[in-house]
């Protein structure tokens, strides 16, 4: 028997038709074996998605009881109790937040266009019809569905797609190692600049934004809280979301948070909105929520705001097939009781503390690595030709895709990115590995990864 796939093999529609693929057998904690019974460390969760491992039994054993008791109910017909101790639960957390309504879709892009069609509803409901733009950041990530796309600011993914967007409003994502104002190259020098700069600079770029186009014709402002493979989970500088905020509120602009890849405790709260004082009027979870078992993502919302619509349109006037699904919310249902039995955020702490320090230690001073940089279990290495220069390689290269290619025959699973240098060059890779994962199996994930760019030759 063949324990590989390549195209035109069988009859999937493989990702990457000049790829061979090998058979993924099964998986255990942080490893994926395939049919061969090679293993692999899985450092990047698939596309950072699967939080708690692979293999967990109770989490699938809770699923399948939901599963086994309806197969499916539509929202407009019938609740479920799976749904609403969800709800209770996702609320709770969110308390501080001020967001205590919750609806289910499907995938992250689904989420984002249904809390970017939220927001341009309540608008309306509130007699603003004319609030309608959305800004989003450059580079950026929202989803593949056509508005999630458009608010992608992802230049290289829109070549294809182009025609069929819809025109978005875009300012630059917090991004250190590329900050205009940053001539250094030290990562001691240029993580000082960032932070004593890069609040205010931002800040005027989209208060000039939005002078520009006026604040009555904006609806919100979409933005991932800690940015993922964009920049390589470089987080905001100190003070940014404080006068984000602010102008926001001042111009009447709607936050919506895009936490379905840096939520649900990767970056050590639950909500990465925790760790900025930051209350968006939305938030959007999703990967880590349903820790790859289902696909499950959700928007968090404010009662205030649902009192709105329900005197003006009656309810929210977005419907999908899999909305409040109860397997669906069965599943988050599962892993938010994990969480909380098997203590994840407590135990994943010291860990992420080891693990980003360690990268740190091992990986600045060698070939190719420009940047290191992360929070909580997710950490990001950018690429570059140049590294006195901040140089990125040509795309024609193909750094990163090469470079996971390397990493996988290794026995090391990342995930990349390229073109956040300039919407064109650019390589990373971003890692965001299970958050049971043990200090142990960090040093072991730490040490595929520096014998992997040792021995990488481009």
């Amino acid at each position: 028997m063949k324990h590989t796939l390549h195209y035109p093999d069988g009859h999937t529609l493989l990702r990457n038709l000049n790829k061979t693929y090998p058979i993924v057998s099964h998986g255990k904690g942080v490893h994926l074996f395939d049919e061969t019974g090679k293993r692999y460390f899985d450092a990047s969760g698939g596309a950072l998605v699967v939080n708690l491992g692979h293999g967990h039994a109770e989490l699938a054993t809770a699923i399948a009881e939901q599963m086994g008791k309806v197969a499916y109910v539509n929202g407009m017909q019938f609740a479920s109790r799976a749904m609403e101790e969800l709800s209770d639960r996702l609320a709770k957390l969110a308390a501080p937040l001020g967001l205590d309504r919750v609806t289910l879709l499907a995938s992250g892009s689904e989420a984002v266009e249904a809390a970017i069609k939220f927001a341009r509803q309540l608008w309306v409901d509130r007699g603003y019809p004319n609030k309608h733009k959305i800004i989003s950041r450059t580079p950026g990530y929202h989803g593949n569905t056509l508005y999630a796309l458009s608010a992608s600011g992802r230049p290289h993914y829109k070549k294809v797609y182009g025609p069929l967007l819809s025109p978005v409003l875009t300012v630059s994502t917090p991004y250190g190692y590329r900050l205009p104002l940053s001539r250094s190259n030290d990562p001691d020098e240029i993580l000082r600049e960032y932070h004593e700069q890069g609040a205010e600079f931002y800040a005027q770029e989209l208060e000039s934004l939005i002078e520009r186009e006026g604040a009555s014709t904006i609806s919100s402002f979409i933005f991932e809280t800690v940015s993922g493979s964009s920049t390589g989970a470089w987080v905001p500088p100190k003070g940014y979301f404080d006068r984000i905020q602010s102008i926001c509120k001042k111009h009447e602009i709607l936050l919506i948070a895009d936490e379905v890849l840096c939520g649900s405790g990767r970056t050590g709260k639950f909500f990465a909105a925790e760790h900025y004082g930051l209350k968006p009027d939305l938030l959007v979870l999703g990967k880590g929520l349903n820790a790859g078992l289902m696909p499950v993502a959700a928007v968090l919302v404010k009662k205030s705001d649902v009192d709105t619509m329900k005197a003006a349109s009656q309810g929210f006037l977005h419907a999908q097939t899999y909305m409040l699904a109860p397997s669906m919310a069965a599943t988050a249902l599962a892993v938010l009781r994990t969480f909380e039995k098997e203590k994840v955020l407590e135990r994943a702490a010291p860990v992420s503390v080891h693990f980003l320090s360690e990268l740190k230690h091992h990986l600045h001073s060698l070939p190719y690595v420009g940047s290191v940089t992360g929070i909580g279990h997710m950490a990001g290495i950018e690429f570059v030709e140049d590294k006195a220069q901040k140089k990125p390689f040509p795309v024609s290269k193909k750094f990163a895709p090469k470079f996971v290619q390397h990493a996988q025959d290794r026995g090391l699973i990342l995930w990349p990115n390229y073109g956040q240098a300039d919407g064109v060059n650019g390589d990373l890779v971003i890692l965001g590995p299970s958050l049971l994962m043990t200090s142990g199996e960090s040093d072991e994930c730490v040490a595929l990864l520096k014998s992997a760019i040792e021995t990488f030759e481009i």
